[in-house]
């Protein structure tokens, strides 16, 4: 039996988590990336102890993404959700000494999160339930007509940022709508590319604490 790279397990690794996602279920998958800014909803720019945990993942797993995944379940019902992480480039530590600059430690980058969120029902949105009622006063004014999908997106901005750790900035959050399998499969590739681009442990880029792995496949 042929022995497999270091980089061929890796690829394999991340082909089997993108097949467990595409076992779940067909529809219009969703997909929202989450950046923690450095300004505050008061427009302040953060001091360091407050933004210390964006670089911890263990914060990101054990309270920011338990908080989202209850967020997001009690909003639209959702079944199965998947979040990744991705750490933002690394920088040296800029040393400044009178006119001159200096460059000292490496300086590891935050951590942003991915999150693939299986398809909402229809009939939820044109029907909701009290809690999702109550979602729909914060949205922007404009006019959706019939058009559920930029309804069902503007939905899930508002929701994530009821998060305590995402700011009500419009960058912090971006959603998109999965049209066909193509998307799904492609999007679930890029957000796990980490393990096979730089060559991450696969418990570092999947948050398998707060993804739904553990399903019966396609309903």
């Amino acid at each position: 039996m042929k022995t497999l790279t270091k980089q061929e397990e890796r690829k394999q690794i991340k082909n089997s988590i993108v097949q467990n996602i595409q076992e779940v279920s067909g529809g219009q998958w969703i997909y929202s990336v989450i950046h923690y800014g450095n300004y505050g909803n008061d427009g302040l720019k953060k001091d360091w102890e407050t933004m210390r945990w964006m670089y911890n993942k263990n914060h990101m797993v054990s309270s920011v993404h338990p908080y989202l995944k209850r967020l997001l379940r009690e909003h639209f019902k959702i079944k199965y959700l998947y979040f990744t992480l991705e750490r933002h480039q690394s920088s040296l530590e800029r040393i400044e000494e009178g006119p001159n600059l200096q460059y000292g430690d490496e300086k590891k980058g935050k951590y942003h999160t991915n999150i693939l969120i299986s398809p909402i029902s229809d009939d939820l949105i044109r029907t909701p339930h009290s809690k999702l009622s109550r979602l729909f006063n914060e949205l922007p004014s404009r006019s959706y007509g019939e058009n559920l999908v930029d309804l069902k997106i503007d939905l899930i901005n508002s929701c994530i940022r009821k998060c305590p750790w995402v700011n009500r900035y419009t960058p912090s959050v971006k959603t998109q709508v999965l049209n066909s399998i193509k998307d799904l499969t492609r999007v679930g590739h890029y957000s796990l590319k980490d393990i096979t681009s730089k060559g991450l442990d696969f418990m570092d880029v999947l948050d398998p604490y707060n993804s739904d792995t553990k399903h019966k496949g396609r309903e």
